[in-house]
């Protein structure tokens, strides 16, 4: 038989009832309401000449005492189209309008755009052109639509201004009659 005083047996037995009550209260617990006591979300935004890059706005969790956020954390997929990040390693995490942020300074790149001028009614293009512009671009007016359409079609009259890119596949289609 061991050497176990009364005093030993206590203390271990005290311990021992102190986990198992612990592991009762955390298994009442739902996965959510342990992140939410051992996480914090940080929202991710990417930042282009001062200003946010307008998109959808991207949060990842962290551990609740974190800092930082190294670059690497985050998924590619978050990343606005058009934009070169320019930042590297560890970002800090600040408070950015009342909330935890991390700030991704990325250079907007310049895209290639191809407009099809097509025809109304066989849908075939007429011309096919293209120009480049920074990826913020949304759209283009009439007056830059009838230079590239030069003197090969004619603008739709139907037509309406601006002309919106499709930046899925960098593209804008544009009712013309071919001269």
């Amino acid at each position: 038989m061991s050497n176990i005083s009364r005093r030993k047996f206590l203390k271990g037995a005290g311990a021992a009832a102190l986990a198992v009550a612990a592991a009762g209260v955390l298994a009442g617990c739902s996965k959510d309401d342990l992140e939410k006591v051992v996480t914090k979300d940080v929202k991710i935004l990417f930042m282009c000449n001062g200003a946010v890059v307008p998109g959808d706005q991207q949060t990842i969790k962290v551990a609740k005492d974190a800092e930082t956020v190294a670059l690497s954390e985050i998924p590619a997929s978050y990343y606005p189209f058009g934009y070169k990040v320019t930042s590297t390693g560890d970002l800090k995490i600040q408070n950015f309008q009342g909330t935890d942020a991390v700030l991704v300074m990325v250079e907007e790149l310049e895209v290639e755009v191809t407009v099809h001028f097509y025809d109304k009614d066989t849908k075939e293009d007429v011309k096919i052109a293209s120009f480049w512009c920074g990826a913020s671009t949304k759209s283009i007016s009439k007056a830059k639509a009838d230079e590239l359409a030069g003197d090969w079609c004619t603008i739709d009259a139907d037509e309406k201004d601006p002309f919106t890119i499709n930046w899925q596949d960098c593209t804008i289609r544009i009712a013309a009659k071919k001269n």
